[in-house]
């Protein structure tokens, strides 16, 4: 097996510690909507999916205000992104695997001018090698995000390496051909994580160790 020399980390969830603040979003803008808070965090896992409008749906949002609904909670997202963490072991993993020669992208379903400006509340904007996002915020799939930079920059699927939160980074991951490690502490249960298929970990930290072992 070739030894991995690319990572795409997605971003929320995995580097960023937003779940519990995403929640807070929700509670906030979908009541003046008519739509119910989330009560709990097994209620969450339950209906957050991807594509982004079909866990809208689940939440009671419709066609006809989907839009409004979504630049709402944009906003409301944005307003205090401030006060997200990061994962407590994301800027060591980040260096580990730095120091173990591997070239580090984020690939993100987030908006690539709000994703830019993330990476820059932590210092970050110039830590990876590239920064890859949506030109929306209606969150699309972003596999051919991914397959455009692989074919860019020369890498072989072989050489690289999918980290995220969802079973959507797992998917994107098999549209790209490469492999992936989920770490369950973001967006969905270690229990729907383990039906991707894919190793699911508990840290990003574990995640990097395995990864430096692969040859």
């Amino acid at each position: 097996m070739m030894k991995i020399r690319q990572i795409f980390w997605d971003w929320n969830g995995t580097l960023l510690d937003d779940l519990w603040y995403a929640i807070g979003v929700r509670n906030r803008t979908f009541p003046l909507f008519g739509l119910p808070v989330i009560e709990n965090l097994e209620e969450y896992f339950s209906q957050f999916t991807f594509p982004v409008r079909e866990y809208y749906y689940r939440a009671g949002v419709t066609e006809e205000n989907f839009n409004e609904v979504a630049h709402a909670w944009m906003n409301e997202y944005v307003r205090g992104q401030e006060s997200i963490p990061l994962h407590s072991d994301a800027l060591e993993t980040i260096a580990s695997l730095r120091k173990g020669g591997l070239s580090q992208v984020v690939l993100s379903a987030s908006q690539i001018e709000i994703l830019k400006g993330q990476l820059a509340l932590y210092g970050l904007e110039n830590t990876f090698d590239d920064v890859l996002g949506h030109d929306n915020i209606y969150a699309d799939s972003k596999e051919m995000i991914g397959v455009r930079y692989m074919q860019k920059t020369g890498l072989t699927p072989e050489e690289c390496m999918m980290i995220g939160d969802t079973l959507h980074d797992a998917d994107v991951a098999r549209g790209m051909g490469i492999r992936c490690i989920l770490v369950a502490r973001g967006h969905q249960s270690r229990e729907t994580l383990e039906t991707a298929g894919v190793p699911v970990l508990g840290s990003l930290l574990e995640a990097a160790e395995l990864i430096l072992k692969t040859e």
